[in-house]
């Protein structure tokens, strides 16, 4: 168990060391932000034959194109991309303070007026890189528009969303016999809606490639997406190490899509789709990646507890004993005999029950067992079966006709069935 403890201490440094890393300070794809209004342009005055302003990304940009044969600068104070110089047939895109509902708070439903001057036959002091100055038969032209804010959702119901689904993962793990599946399952649904998320949020932006914009935005998901994926085959395909990455990338995918929790106060998103879609996404990559992390973090605990489970399956026709102590590592055991488990750890409380026609023999028993000694459970089986020792969270299978043995150690106090899903009760374990 040394090694998955290890494997554990290298799973949270990495951890912790992107989440140190420093990030943009804007979550959303494109630097754009959930706001409380939309913005656009209403005229442009006196109107100019082939001069085109326009808002995009619900008014945090404008959009100039000078389709004039004359310079076109607009003119400062409306941040540091002013002033600038737009070329007859070019375009220019920026962000205006005066016009942009950016940190802006508008009530809903009211309508807030802005102005952005411009200057046509306007150049460059030459040499010199100074503000743009008038040239002869320059004029003024006002781009007028108006910010219009929108109702905002009842973000306690987001918030409550989110947390029910990291109940529900943390209650639901502990009741079901296969908790791993459901670690799987809910992290790849986790993944699923951080990926549906940063791609909406890609389609939002207009001005910046997609490529570069996607990328820009998934950032550590870029990491987080393939380790949940990957432990979750291997964890389904009978590997618990697997677990490990799965709830390692969950806590990521949680921990990167915090800041979009905005989503759940502002009426406006940057999401190229329905606002409910947008929160609904925020909500499940928060609260199932969070619920998966937390749920897998105490199973990883349980582990570390427990430094002698271990799994042995002996086979009659091989002789030969398969060790399954998932991340684990330890020392080769004599292969078990369906007859028990007795021989393969002498100092061990031995338990032995065999599956027959469905039915356990001998029947069902309570068994008791001192508090911290080491028990070796064997069952055998006519059938292809999975036995679960419930409050140990270990679960093995066995095949027909074969016999496993699993050696753990009792540290927990309490009663605990021993069962062959899906029903068949096999011996209840007292410990005490």
């Amino acid at each position: 168990m040394r090694a998955a403890t290890r494997a554990l201490a290298g799973l949270f440094a990495l951890v912790l060391t992107l989440l140190l890393t420093p990030m943009p300070a804007r979550a959303h794809a494109g630097g754009l932000t959930a706001t409380d209004a939309r913005g656009r342009v209403v005229a442009v005055t006196p109107a100019v034959p082939g001069l085109s302003v326009v808002a995009i990304e619900d008014g945090a940009r404008l959009r100039l194109r000078n389709g004039t044969t004359a310079p076109i600068t607009v003119t400062a104070g409306g941040g540091p991309a002013t002033p600038a110089v737009v070329a007859p047939g070019e375009t220019l895109t920026w962000i205006d303070t005066r016009a942009t509902p950016d940190g802006r708070r508008v009530a809903a439903g009211r309508s807030v007026p802005f102005t952005v001057p411009l200057t046509i036959g306007s150049s460059p002091v030459p040499g010199t890189g100074a503000s743009p100055v008038p040239v002869a038969g320059s004029s003024s032209v006002v781009v007028s528009g108006v910010l219009t804010g929108a109702a905002p959702p009842v973000a306690v119901l987001w918030w409550a969303a989110a947390v029910l689904a990291c109940a529900a993962v943390i209650v639901a793990a502990r009741r079901l016999a296969r908790g791993d599946v459901l670690l799987c399952v809910a992290g790849l649904i986790a993944a699923a809606a951080s990926a549906a998320h940063v791609a909406g949020s890609t389609l939002a932006v207009e001005s910046a490639p997609l490529a570069g914009t996607f990328l820009s935005a998934a950032g550590i998901n870029l990491l987080a997406w393939p380790l949940i994926v990957g432990g979750a085959v291997t964890a389904l395909r009978g590997r618990p190490a697997g677990v490990l990455a799965v709830c390692g990338g969950a806590a990521l995918t949680a921990v990167f899509v915090l800041p979009d929790v905005t989503s759940f106060h502002r009426a406006v998103l940057p999401f190229a789709g329905p606002g409910t879609v947008e929160r609904a996404l925020v909500a499940l990559a928060l609260g199932l990646g969070a619920g998966v992390a937390v749920t897998g973090a105490g199973v990883l605990r349980t582990l570390a507890r427990q430094p002698a489970a271990l799994l042995l399956v002996g086979t009659l026709s091989l002789g030969g004993v398969l060790v399954l102590g998932g991340c684990t590592q330890a020392p080769a055991v004599r292969a078990a005999q369906p007859s028990g488990c007795g021989s393969a750890a002498p100092d061990a409380v031995p338990l032995n029950v065999a599956l027959r026609d469905g039915r356990a023999e001998p029947a069902p028993q309570r068994v008791t067992v001192p508090a911290g000694r080491t028990v070796l459970l064997g069952v055998t089986a006519d059938v292809a079966a999975e036995v679960h020792v419930h409050g140990y969270d270990l679960v093995y299978p066995i095949a027909a006709g074969r016999s496993a043995c699993v050696l753990f150690a009792a540290d927990r106090v309490g009663l605990f069935d021993v069962e062959a899903h899906p029903e068949t009760l096999l011996m209840q374990i007292e410990v005490r």
